[in-house]
């Protein structure tokens, strides 16, 4: 019996002879079809899904993903894979990106790892014909003990996961051990003070974001939040070599689109929440009001509307053990 830690939750698996059955890899398989045979689009979690057992981050982070999903697919298509490998979607929350992954894996396969059981079964529903045709296979696991033997992954992608370990540099030594010599590892983050540009009034912004600021805490604390500028470093002490940084601006303005709407009002409503109650009442409710889709001044329907999102693409490869 697998532990909880190795579950394979939709698609089929193959385990190494002598292994007991507690670490699992792909099969070996050749998957058929061309990038035409299923649609471009990235279907959205499904309201069902949206429920109590998702953290609260994950209605906002799927209104981002939806708003900027050609742009996310844009950069998922400039990395150097070639199409027959099986690339690993680690913390793939609801599968956004594993659906993107399979759409760039014309004759491989996206696998979608994840510890909660409650994003698995959203990433279920969202890429239920692609794990029928095979294209995409979901496992629950944890980065801290990645179930796959050394060496046997052709490339793992991680997209804004990094805050979400608790041992960061762990994580990183666990990815260059799955890893094969010389392949590709993708992470797409941001840093957490020039992550989403919008315009709203500089007085108010500089002081939300001191108030979400006033405490950082130590380096262990702060490397997911802060990633990008830790990442060269971190990389390299975890045997990855080749480290490459990019970095790319996702700007709309208006008519900013439903999707963009929805997460410019989760975004603003996020901040009323954490730090609301160190804001002046004045600029409690201003910000109240920016975020108020029925308001006359909701930021996302004003005239001068800007959003800008600064993406970091870092990739690096294998190095030897």
């Amino acid at each position: 019996m697998l532990e909880p830690a190795n579950t394979i939750v939709a698609g089929s698996f193959n385990l190494p002879a002598g292994q007991g059955g507690d670490q699992l890899r792909p099969a070996a398989c050749k998957l058929p079809g061309k990038s035409g045979d299923f649609p471009r689009h990235v279907t959205p979690v499904t309201p069902s899904a949206m429920n109590d057992a998702l953290p609260t981050y994950a209605e906002r982070l799927d209104a981002l993903h939806q708003a900027l999903a050609d742009d996310f697919r844009e950069i998922i298509g400039r990395l150097p894979w070639q199409g027959h490998e099986s690339i690993v979607d680690a913390g793939c929350g609801d599968g956004f990106f594993t659906g993107l992954l399979a759409e760039r894996l014309t004759n491989g396969v996206a696998v979608g790892l994840d510890t909660s059981p409650a994003f698995l079964a959203a990433a279920e529903g969202r890429l239920q014909p692609l794990i029928g045709a095979g294209r995409v296979r979901l496992v629950q696991g944890n980065v801290e003990r990645l179930p796959f033997d050394d060496a046997t992954i052709d490339g793992i992608w991680s997209g804004h996961s990094m805050q979400s370990y608790p041992d960061l540099p762990h994580a990183l030594r666990e990815f260059r051990r799955v890893l094969r010599v010389g392949s590709t590892l993708a992470i797409l983050e941001t840093d957490n003070v020039h992550s989403i540009m919008l315009s709203w009034p500089p007085d108010l912004e500089l002081a939300v974001r001191q108030a979400e600021h006033r405490e950082i805490g130590n380096d262990d604390s702060y490397y997911g939040t802060y990633f990008p500028r830790f990442a060269q470093r971190l990389l390299r002490e975890a045997g990855f070599v080749e480290v490459a940084r990019e970095y790319i601006l996702i700007h709309r303005q208006r008519p900013a689109g439903e999707w963009l709407e929805r997460y410019v009002e989760l975004y603003l409503q996020h901040f009323l929440e954490q730090v609301g109650k160190r804001l002046s009442p004045s600029a409690r409710e201003r910000l109240a009001q920016l975020a108020n889709r029925r308001s006359e001044t909701f930021l996302a329907k004003q005239e001068n509307f800007f959003f800008g999102s600064l993406q970091v693409l870092l990739t690096a490869r294998a190095g030897q053990p």
